[in-house]
């Protein structure tokens, strides 16, 4: 877990610059930049997926068995979102987190859900190592912070898994399978939030939500990414 010391660390040695324009500010995107950046307006409360009539439930969701009870995110992985994330997972960035839980929390408020513990989809061992730090920690972390509720790790991942963007749908959903296990000595209870940075088909979130559920007494589980990939 990010240590006091490490976010101490995170608000000195990176101040909030604009990662668009470069000028410091009040956050990490500026004001004038982000109004250049487009929000979703209407679409699925399950999956993200836009909305062109007046639906709540898409018609893909509604077919379908609902794994968790409700999905917030921040925008769709398009036009400036794409060089966010890039720079969030990729570069070195991983405090970008703040601007996103930020965004998030006020979304999340909104539909007052009940959370009572907050966690994240894990990375694996070597990537953990090559890159640094797990982004979707640091989100979990932030929005912590922001709804004023505990987070930790949950899951981990028991199995060698293959990267996700190089697989189609089929293959995503067997790389998946049975492939997280749960922390045993952690009690959880209640309703969890579970933290992603990107939602593509929703498989690796769907595998984490179906372990989650089989392992603790929980009541409901939400769901949060950074972005939601259009296909």
């Amino acid at each position: 877990m990010i240590s006091f010391f490490e976010n101490f660390l995170l608000d000195v040695l990176f101040p909030k610059k604009c990662v668009f324009c470069g000028r410091y500010s009040e956050g990490f995107v500026c004001k004038n930049c982000l109004k250049k950046l487009k929000f979703p307006e209407y679409y699925c409360l399950s999956c993200g997926q836009p909305l062109t009539v007046d639906l709540q439930i898409c018609y893909n969701c509604n077919k379908e068995e609902r794994i968790w009870d409700g999905y917030e995110f921040v925008a769709y992985y398009e036009d400036g979102w794409k060089d966010i994330i890039s720079l969030f997972k990729f570069k070195n960035k991983p405090y970008i987190a703040d601007f996103f839980s930020q965004i998030g929390s006020e979304k999340i408020l909104r539909k007052k859900w009940k959370i009572d513990y907050i966690t994240y989809v894990p990375l694996s061992y070597k990537t953990l190592k090559e890159r640094g730090y797990n982004q979707s920690e640091y989100l979990a972390y932030f929005l912590s912070k922001s709804l004023k509720v505990a987070y930790g790790p949950l899951l981990y991942l028991k199995k060698n898994i293959k990267p996700q963007k190089t697989l189609n749908l089929k293959e995503r959903e067997e790389n998946m399978m049975n492939a997280f296990g749960v922390i045993e000595n952690r009690e959880i209870n209640g309703n969890i939030l579970l933290v992603d940075d990107v939602y593509t088909t929703g498989t690796t979130l769907k595998e984490g939500t179906r372990t989650l559920k089989k392992s603790f007494n929980l009541d409901k589980v939400y769901i949060f990414t950074a972005v939601r990939v259009l296909i």
